[in-house]
């Protein structure tokens, strides 16, 4: 829950995320400065929301594990918060040279309240007092993105790509004219524009289609910002911060706008196609008909993902986060000996490959093209999954650069 509006200006009031790349030295954080004076200077309030610099986060956790079999994870929420409070208060120090008024708050003090989960909790409100006062004293408000504090004052992180989250939910609270998420590419790309160079950049996308590419690895935006946006109605951008081009814009409009004439009627077609290196595949032989509402439920508790579930008397099989599989197996353990799972299996050369788009349930010829493709590229397929807006494909990882490049090639208008 995000509270209702903080009295300002939303008219010339803006929401800045910069990520990981964006804020990755001191000459990138001084470029991310002096974007911020220049929209200050034509008269925009600004609020910040950064990540932690470059490669931190990853090399804050090689450290805990350094030290640790099993580091907790309250102690990983310590540990990892830092990333963002460096950032933040580098960032202020730049704008204090260029004459700027600005403050940089980590995610507790700006009232950034979340519910206990450590490592991947969820906002429930944002209190935004300290913002208020800032915004007052007509200072720039740094927030440190991925982090806020529980009820019980326990500091706890909102799981990788959360600065995102963070961004979107303060320009929820402020009624902010606009979000601009600055990462280190120009907008949504119809693939990764690393693995498939002549990648189709979208002006704008629709969000249903958006959460889908995000949630099946596209990185350049956090799903739950996008379902944030669209739930409080906050215009969202994807833009590059290395230069002024417009970025994509996350929009509620239909496919048919989108793509134009080249859709054609009541034909599937694909906006994007993704991987997701940082999921695994798990497949759960089922005991009992309620092994499904058991495993949900602590999939739930623990805010572990399950993407692109796939049932089969009485398997099911779905991909989820590669960090969580210590969790995972504790709590299939734990069903096994409750009599919910006759057993299990973690495969983790298999991950996820999925393309995004439209009618892939109604065109049933779309999940046979797919696979078809990817054959004809010596490429096999163990499984697919398909619903409205996505189809997914389990692929082994060595070959996963390789599928992407082929779909794209084959179906991407």
């Amino acid at each position: 829950m995000i509270n209702s509006p903080i009295s300002q200006d939303s008219k010339t009031l803006i929401v800045q995320k910069y990520g990981g790349t964006s804020v990755g030295s001191p000459e990138r954080i001084q470029k991310v400065a002096d974007r911020i004076a220049e929209a200050r200077a034509a008269g925009f309030q600004v609020v910040v929301a950064v990540s932690a610099m470059g490669h931190t986060t990853d090399e804050l956790i090689e450290l805990a594990h350094k030290v640790s079999k099993n580091p907790p994870h309250r102690e990983m929420d310590m540990l990892l918060s830092v990333g963002e409070r460096i950032s933040m208060a580098l960032l202020s120090m730049a704008l204090a040279d260029r004459k700027v008024p600005a403050i940089s708050l980590t995610g507790s003090q700006a009232g950034i309240i979340t519910d206990e989960g450590h490592r991947r909790a969820r906002i429930k409100r944002i209190l935004g007092d300290r913002i208020r006062g800032a915004l007052s004293e007509n200072k720039v408000v740094i927030v440190a993105g991925f982090q806020g504090v529980s009820e019980s004052k326990e500091i706890t992180t909102l799981g990788r790509g959360g600065s995102d989250t963070t961004a979107v939910a303060l320009a929820a609270l402020l009624g902010a004219s606009r979000c601009d998420i600055y990462t280190d590419v120009d907008g949504v790309y119809s693939a990764d524009p690393r693995l498939v160079p002549d990648a189709r950049l979208w002006s704008e996308i629709p969000a249903p289609f958006m959460v889908e590419m995000a949630t099946r690895g596209a990185g350049v935006l956090h799903p739950r910002s996008v379902e944030l946006a669209e739930q409080f109605g906050v215009p969202l951008y994807v833009r590059n911060s290395l230069n002024s081009n417009p970025g994509t814009r996350i929009v509620p409009i239909k496919f048919s706008d989108v793509l134009g004439g080249a859709l054609k009627m009541e034909e599937f077609g694909i906006v994007g196609v993704t991987v997701d290196h940082s999921k695994l595949l798990i497949t759960v032989q089922m005991a009992r008909p309620t092994t499904i509402g058991a495993l949900w439920d602590r999939a739930a508790q623990l805010h572990l993902p399950i993407v692109a579930p796939m049932f089969a008397e009485g398997v099911v099989r779905f991909f989820s986060d590669r960090d969580g599989e210590a969790e995972w197996k504790k709590v299939l353990g734990e069903l096994s000996t409750d009599g919910f799972v006759h057993q299990y299996t973690v495969s983790e050369d298999m991950v996820p490959v999925s393309v995004i788009g439209h009618r892939f349930s109604q065109d049933g010829a779309a999940l046979q093209e797919l696979i078809e493709t990817l054959a004809q590229n010596h490429i096999s397929v163990t499984i697919g999954q398909s619903s409205a807006l996505a189809a997914t494909l389990a692929v082994r990882q060595v070959h996963a650069d390789d599928a992407v490049k082929a779909l794209h090639d084959r179906f991407v208008i």
